[in-house]
Order: C-alpha cells, then structure tokens, then sequence
C-alpha cells in the first residue's frame, strides 16, 4: 500500500519536476523526487538534487545547493546560498527538515561606512550539513556553519558555529545541550 501511494504521488509530482526540468535543474526524472505545490526555484542551473528527495509547499531554493539522498524539506522553509560569491550549502544523506526552516549562507555588513549595495557589500559562506541531521520547525542556520553526523537542531534555534556529531544543540545562539548516547 505504501508503495501504491509513492507511485501516485510521484506520477502527480511529474508534471512539476518535467518543468524543473526544463528549467535546467539538474535532477533526474525517476528519482524519486516529488514536489508537494509549487516551491519557489530559483537559479536551478544551480542546484543538484539526489534520490528522495521531497520539497513541500511554500518553500524556497536559491543558489549554489547540492542536496544528496533522502532529503525532506517540510513547508515554509528557505534554503538560500548567494549566487554571485563562493557560497555552498551542502545537506548530505538522511537530512529531515521540519517546517520554517531558514538556511541563510550569506548576508551584508554592518560597517557604518558600507551604506550602499555594491558587491563588498555581501558577505557569503558555506552552510554542510552531513548525515542522519533533523532540524525541528522554525530553525535558522547561518553561513560558516557545519552540523555534524547523527545532529539534532531543537525548534527555534539559531545555529551561528559547528555542531559536532552526535549532540543535541538548541537555543539562540544554538550551544549544545547533550550528547546523544
């Protein structure tokens, strides 16, 4: 039975990854790839998607992302690396992101003499996300980050250094909290 409900998802999701597709967004057809709604998808030339992978609704993608195997990014979520510096993100295998979920690999500075938009201005990073991570709802994680294997992110965090593998990390500045036995 459950297997009869992937094959319908994944036939009603066609007509959107034939059309991703054709937006040069590098996934291929027989994936296991489903789009739930129409997620925004900016710079697809960009983006490299693996197997199972699953985008819901009113979520976002923009820039230089490489998205492995088994990656679930539930509603509202964000993931956005610049276009135009260096900037990466990375989410390796088993990566399950609850809703409101922010990926922030870039933002600007806040020097006084920097008031206009001129390409100084932004400053990027790189965001890695490795294997077996869950990021529960309304996270936000920041550039120069790197969440180690078997990670959990608690909800409503904000996740500015690297979270080892295999510890729990939460609050704003997310510091870990507990080791995972």
């Amino acid at each position: 039975m459950n297997k009869l409900i992937r094959i319908i998802v994944m036939i009603l999701s066609l007509h959107k990854i034939l059309f991703f597709k054709f937006l040069w967004l590098k996934v291929s057809i027989f994936d296991w790839i489903v789009f739930f709604g129409w997620p925004k998808i900016r710079y697809p030339n960009l983006i490299k998607i693996g197997k199972n992978f699953q985008l819901w609704r009113f979520s976002r993608m923009t820039g230089n992302i490489e998205i492995w195997n088994d990656v679930f990014v539930n509603e509202f979520s964000s993931i956005n690396a610049w276009t135009l510096k260096n900037s990466q993100i990375i989410i390796w295998n088993n990566v399950m992101f609850w809703p409101w979920c922010f990926l922030q690999a870039w933002d600007h500075s806040f020097k006084k003499w920097e008031i206009y938009m001129y390409a100084e201005w932004w400053k990027s990073g790189n965001i890695i996300i490795w294997n077996n991570v869950w990021v529960w709802a309304r996270t936000i994680i920041l550039k120069w980050v790197t969440i180690g294997d078997n990670s959990v992110i608690w909800a409503w965090s904000v996740v500015t250094k690297d979270i080892p593998s295999w510890y729990v990390a939460a609050w704003n500045p997310a510091h870990i909290i507990k080791e995972i036995p």
